[in-house]
């Protein structure tokens, strides 16, 4: 646990001003860039796979809609892999402007040579998907993607979604983002989302409520956090440049139908038991399933 708790005070030390906050994000994209110029994560093509597999298996998404990625980040990931099979335009959303060319391109590169052998679609869909990615490797840079794929990129510092038309949008995905909104804008965020969609619009989410800070601590659970209330958590733990909500997937359904929205599939990867740790009345309260859950799959229907 001690380098848990040393990962979360240099997180709050970095959390402690503007000045730290912009320092922070510089060196993380240096890093980042240099680690996304090496190539694909081992599981995002499958998991974009499987993301658009349960959009496709609710009949969300056809030629011709209209899509939103929240939380877009680097490199436009989930747009990317979606649009490779649906001939869709498409809004790129973000917080801050963490774009990387070089970054985007590579992992472009890698999955068109990956593309045929590690993706199971239809022959015809994968030469349609090769001959975008082809012109995509061609671009000198995103705003010539952008044209190329029907791509509209935007930055919103607050988050606000009012500049998107109401009943506007056939589909809304993210993918390991909705974990770092602000809890208390969580019930905003969803009636944004709802307002955007159009009637039988679809949102499909992939949530990550493992702990972040095991990323530091590979000793730790992987739901750690469970042991410590809101006031422990906040005055030891939280931090805002890797901001994590804690919010469990059985709380997910329930705000997201409080929002108005009706649950079409809700699925869970589960992580290590939770035989022995102390869990804090903040979750105790919850199903024994949210404990070791560490994704949540929700794909729900605007009315």
């Amino acid at each position: 646990m001690l380098k848990y708790f040393a990962a979360a005070q240099a997180l709050r030390l970095a959390s402690s001003g503007s000045a730290t906050k912009k320092l922070y994000r510089r060196i993380g994209n240096v890093l980042g860039g240099r680690r996304r110029g090496r190539g694909l994560p081992a599981h995002y093509i499958q998991r974009a796979h499987d993301n658009l597999a349960r959009i496709e298996a609710r009949g969300g998404i056809a030629d011709g809609m209209t899509m939103m990625e929240l939380g877009t980040g680097w490199a436009h990931w989930e747009a990317l892999f979606t649009r490779l099979f649906y001939d869709v335009d498409v809004i790129l959303f973000d917080v801050w402007d963490n774009r990387q060319f070089d970054g985007f391109q590579a992992y472009a590169r890698e999955l068109r040579q990956r593309l045929r052998r590690d993706v199971d679609r239809p022959a015809a869909a994968i030469d349609r998907a090769e001959a975008l990615l082809d012109a995509v490797l061609t671009a000198p840079d995103f705003d010539a993607v952008y044209r190329l794929l029907n791509f509209r990129y935007m930055v919103e510092a607050d988050g606000s979604l009012a500049a998107i038309p109401d009943g506007s949008l056939d589909l809304i995905v993210s993918s390991d983002v909705l974990e770092h909104v602000s809890a208390a804008a969580v019930p905003g965020l969803i009636a944004e989302m709802r307002r955007i969609l159009k009637p039988g619009g679809i949102i499909a989410h992939r949530i990550v409520p493992f702990d972040h800070l095991k990323i530091y601590d590979r000793s730790a659970h992987d739901k750690q956090y469970l042991q410590f209330s809101e006031e422990k958590w906040n005055a030891w733990f939280a931090n805002d440049v890797q901001y994590q909500n804690r919010i469990q997937h059985s709380e997910w359904l329930a705000l997201v139908e409080a929002g108005g929205f009706a649950i079409e599939t809700a699925d869970m990867l589960m992580g290590q038991p939770v035989d022995g740790m102390t869990i804090s009345p903040r979750f105790a309260h919850l199903p024994a399933t949210d404990w070791a859950a560490i994704n949540s799959y929700i794909v729900a229907r605007a009315p």
